[in-house]
Formats: structure tokens, C-alpha cells, sequence
């Protein structure tokens, strides 16, 4: 009986360890690649760690300012799928 509560705990806390291992290898805090200058390309890919950042260009503004912007939706794809990061806005030239 203590063999098998012994396996038990030991499943449990490797569990917990292998999800805050995934939650703490997210890309929250790795750098995404900045595409300011880079002239708005439709897609960019930036490697990081065990998986990459990729871009997608959503669409293209004229800020008030008469300068372009691009927005960009932004992913991280590793091992483990395809997680979406948020959107981003770059200055396009």
C-alpha cells in the first residue's frame, strides 16, 4: 500500500513539474523579432529556445501622423502546438 501511494505522489509531483515546466516554457517572456524598417513583409519568422515566433501581416494603416504601419498577429509554435501571442504594430519603411 505504501509502494503504491509512494508512485502515486511520485506521478503527481512530476506532473506539476512537467506543467510548470509548459507554462514557464511559453514565450511570455522571449523576444519577438522587431519589424520596424523591415519594410512590412507578410510573414516573418524569428527562432527562439525550442520553437519560433512567426508573424503574420494582418493589414496596413496610414497612422495620422502620414506614416504606415503594419499589424501583425503574432504566434509561437514549438513542440507542443501553436499558441497566439497578441498582435503587434510596426512602422513600415
Amino acid at each position: 500500500m505504501a509502494f503504491r501511494r509512494a508512485t502515486k505522489a511520485l506521478a503527481v509531483t512530476a506532473l506539476a513539474g512537467a506543467l510548470a515546466l509548459g507554462a514557464a516554457g511559453t514565450a511570455s517572456a522571449a523576444p519577438v523579432a522587431d519589424l520596424t524598417g523591415k519594410g512590412c513583409p507578410d510573414e516573418y519568422f524569428n527562432g527562439y529556445g525550442d520553437g519560433q515566433f512567426q508573424q503574420f501581416l494582418a493589414y496596413t494603416y496610414t497612422a495620422g501622423n502620414g506614416q504606415r504601419y503594419g499589424h501583425y498577429l503574432v504566434y509561437w509554435v514549438n513542440w507542443s502546438g501553436t499558441t497566439y501571442q497578441g498582435s503587434a504594430d510596426y512602422r513600415c519603411y
